[in-house]
């Protein structure tokens, strides 16, 4: 590229490239467009340029050896031929085969591992990968401590969200600590603190298995105690954490989702919209109802899309969501072995009804899947 044109003129040119392989190889070029490419800025503005998700990251457990492997699938007319194993960090390798994936955000995915109180930020594009130890405020057994992440939206900052309740109801009246909550940036030095917001959710609030993020919100399946009726109820409810301000805020659901007592909830990303999924926790597996919520703040509701039927097999799950918006969903086989269970993923099409099965198999309730765009982010994290 000539050296007459000026340095900003020149990144500007590269940040219009989406392949991120070919950005990364001209941070060789010079030690001027190494150390601008390696920027935060320059990457984050990279990222924001190409949002587009285009890729599925899977994650499976293999019934013979007991290996966790993960799949990187091209999301587009050629799915799900284009099917290429990711390299995996040692780091991540380490990880106990019960540690979870939080959740991703612009092509970031953090691992939690709560036998070592270990969360992982790990970027599969550019094999990048940063450990964060995470302490447990409270180590008594009435209490659980999770971790949320998800990107600042201002400046695509990875940030842990830690937070720690009370998670038996029956012991609410014999324990004086309320839910505590911590927040952890990388530009933080390797330190949690406080959120910048003083709201933390009351301590009767309980928290789900699953989060999402959308629009620069964390979201979480939740419940809570209330006085109804004159009479106690546990209500289903969704928690949403600000990403900017840190700020919590309750997001109620329709009455037929907040006061079922059989209505097993999960949260998903469906098109850059919070997805709430709806299973009978009692009845026979074999549907899915998905619910978008629409508007903001005050304006928030929900609306029923349609239901994920699939007679005569039973639905282990819904994992997520492809770009152009079908289900991924895993499918139980039968078996006679109970703990040996080899589950199969596929994919529902609403419209059709009809499923396309993608030659994954793996074991009972170890899947993983999420949609991603591949992004330079951590590139210059040290």
């Amino acid at each position: 590229m000539s050296d007459n044109l000026p340095i900003e003129m020149q990144m500007e040119i590269i940040q219009r490239i989406p392949d991120i392989k070919l950005v990364a190889h001209y941070r060789f070029v010079s030690k001027a467009w190494k150390s601008v490419i390696d920027s935060n800025e320059f990457v984050a503005a990279h990222a924001l340029r190409h949002q587009a998700n285009d890729r599925l990251l899977i994650r499976t457990r293999d019934r013979r050896d007991g290996k966790v492997k993960y799949v990187s699938i091209v999301d587009d007319d050629t799915f799900p031929n284009q099917k290429v194993s990711v390299f995996v960090p040692d780091s991540v390798n380490k990880f106990s085969h019960d540690s979870i994936i939080v959740g991703s955000c612009h092509g970031l995915f953090c691992l939690y591992d709560d036998k070592t109180s270990t969360a992982a930020i790990w970027n599969p594009a550019i094999r990048k990968i940063i450990d964060v130890a995470v302490p447990n405020m409270i180590r008594e057994k009435y209490y659980r401590t999770f971790v949320g992440f998800g990107l600042c939206p201002d400046n695509l900052e990875p940030k842990l969200v830690k937070i720690t309740y009370v998670s038996d109801w029956s012991k609410l009246e014999d324990v004086n600590t309320s839910t505590q909550v911590e927040v952890f940036t990388l530009s933080s030095g390797g330190i949690w603190r406080s959120p910048l917001s003083g709201n933390v959710p009351h301590k009767s609030m309980r928290f789900g298995c699953t989060q999402a993020v959308v629009d620069g919100f964390i979201y979480w399946d939740a419940m809570d105690r209330i006085n109804m009726d004159d009479r106690t109820r546990n209500t289903k409810l969704i928690m949403s954490f600000n990403l900017t301000t840190e700020e919590f805020t309750k997001v109620n659901l329709p009455k037929s989702l907040a006061l079922d007592p059989y209505a097993d909830l999960y949260v998903s990303n469906l098109r850059d919209s919070l997805a709430v999924l709806k299973f009978d926790m009692y009845a026979q597996r074999d549907f899915c109802n998905v619910w978008m919520m629409t508007g903001h703040g005050c304006t928030r509701s929900f609306n029923w899309l349609y239901c994920i039927y699939v007679p005569a097999t039973l639905i282990r799950t819904t994992l997520g969501f492809r770009k152009n918006g079908a289900p991924i969903i895993e499918l139980e086989n039968v078996s006679d072995d109970f703990f040996n269970i080899e589950n199969e993923l596929s994919i529902y099409d609403p419209e059709s009804k009809s499923i396309t099965h993608i030659g994954i198999h793996g074991l009972e309730g170890k899947f993983f899947a999420h949609s991603y765009k591949e992004t330079l982010l951590l590139l210059g994290q040290q």
